[in-house]
């Protein structure tokens, strides 16, 4: 593989990254999950959620009072070959619970809800690369856990 693919893939990747923190803040679910393998999975608060209709149904849960958005950074990817990527990323979230559907903005800026980091394992597939698998690990939480 030359330094020309690797970039690529690498920007592929960065790209699921943030395409998932986009779609997912906004509530826009049926985008996020594509970005996913069909059997892709998330593991969450220790719980892992497998295939596009599991994801799905977890990311419908979310109230749709609530503000959430994630600022992403350092994302880290390491190509393993043409099918295989992994990647660390950082992210800080923010969430308000509004109580207005739709969410009434601005929201009030507090402390953020938690900063940590996903783990993903990409692969490539008939249409493109995709998250095969991320987990999410929290570093740092609000002691309230709001």
């Amino acid at each position: 593989m030359d330094a020309n693919e690797k970039r690529l893939i690498e920007q592929d990747c960065r790209d699921l990254v943030i395409g998932l923190g986009f779609y997912t803040d906004r509530g826009e679910n049926e985008k996020a999950v594509v970005l996913f393998s069909p059997d892709g999975q998330w593991i969450r608060a220790g719980k892992p959620l497998t295939g596009h209709r599991e994801l799905l149904d977890s990311m419908n849960e979310r109230s749709p009072t609530i503000v959430v958005r994630h600022l992403i950074a350092n994302i880290k990817i390491d190509v393993k070959d043409g099918n295989a990527a992994e990647g660390v990323t950082c992210y800080t979230a923010y969430n308000h619970d509004t109580g207005a559907n739709p969410p009434k903005l601005p929201a009030p800026l507090g402390l953020p809800f938690s900063l940590g980091e996903w783990h993903d394992k990409f692969v490539h597939t008939p249409q493109g690369w995709r998250i095969a698998k991320r987990e999410t690990k929290r570093l740092f939480q609000r002691p309230d856990g709001k």
